[in-house]
């Protein structure tokens, strides 16, 4: 049966993705700086771990999908997820790859346990996933991935404890997924920052440092605090915190935490926390 090996946590911006093509470009902004060099842990430490696929919980941002048709959970299920358009043209990076085989498997395990996918054969992916991936992989990719993406947008959106099951039955399904897969969990949400009406610009770092050193050992008491006091304490978008929650439900009690990184670029905090399942 496959294995899951690690999982990590990390934010997303949009800002993340371009600063990073320009930093390649030879042209680091020095705020940006220290994240490309706080990820280089992380990306040493998935070619230690190499895994065979990546299992990957984001939010979609109205790139795909918008308000016409907004589930509160999808799954892609096709051999490529290409990059969408967030209004600047497409980055020079190539289509994510998919392993169809895994995401049906993936969808039937999780529909019959109760969580009720939208399933999408035509995906495309934003900031959610591709701000970070260079930082991590090098394109062209080699390791195919199974994205769902959770409604963060449109409330009602899916509460802390939804979200910790929701990891839960991805790792108990990816551990009864045949083959010999080596598997990282990834969960990825902004941290604490607003985008929008009168408190835009707010974050805080207090909220994010906290949020990082207790997921690993107590994320009960993280699932326990309302979102709206995430919100109320880190704007209105650190509720896609709760996204984290996913990947660390998806791993065993005692994981290793191999890593942990904070740093304040701009707008909303960039954090990463990496645990290892043990052997």
């Amino acid at each position: 049966m496959a294995r899951i090996v690690g999982g990590f946590g990390i934010s997303h911006t949009p800002s993340m993705g371009l600063e990073f093509d320009k930093g390649m470009a030879g042209a680091w902004a020095p705020q940006w700086q220290p994240w490309f060099e706080g990820t280089r842990p992380v990306k040493d430490w998935l070619e230690r771990v190499a895994p065979d696929r990546l299992m990957i919980v984001y939010n979609d941002h109205l790139n795909h999908f918008d308000f016409s048709a907004c589930p509160t959970l999808a799954i892609g299920v096709s051999e490529r997820y290409p990059q969408a358009d967030e209004g600047w043209g497409p980055r020079p990076y190539p289509d994510l790859l998919g392993d169809t085989a895994m995401s049906l498997h993936m969808t039937e395990r999780l529909v019959r346990g109760g969580f009720d996918l939208t399933v999408c054969q035509d995906l495309s992916v934003d900031h959610g996933i591709y701000s970070w991936l260079p930082y991590l992989f090098d394109a062209p990719w080699q390791v195919p991935v199974c994205p769902v993406a959770v409604n963060m947008v449109r409330h009602p959106i899916p509460t802390n404890q939804r979200l910790w099951d929701l990891g839960r039955a991805i790792g108990a399904a990816i551990r009864a997924m045949p083959g010999d897969e080596r598997v990282v969990v990834v969960g990825t949400g902004g941290m604490s920052h607003q985008i929008s009406g009168a408190r835009f610009g707010i974050a805080n770092e207090g909220l994010d440092r906290w949020f990082l050193r207790h997921l690993g050992n107590d994320p009960q008491m993280l699932i326990d605090t309302p979102q709206e006091e995430f919100m109320r304490f880190g704007g209105t978008e650190a509720s896609e915190l709760a996204i984290w929650f996913a990947m660390r439900g998806a791993l065993s009690k005692n994981v290793l935490e191999a890593y942990s990184y904070y740093t304040f670029p701009a707008v909303t905090g960039c954090g990463v926390v990496v645990y290892e399942e043990k052997t």
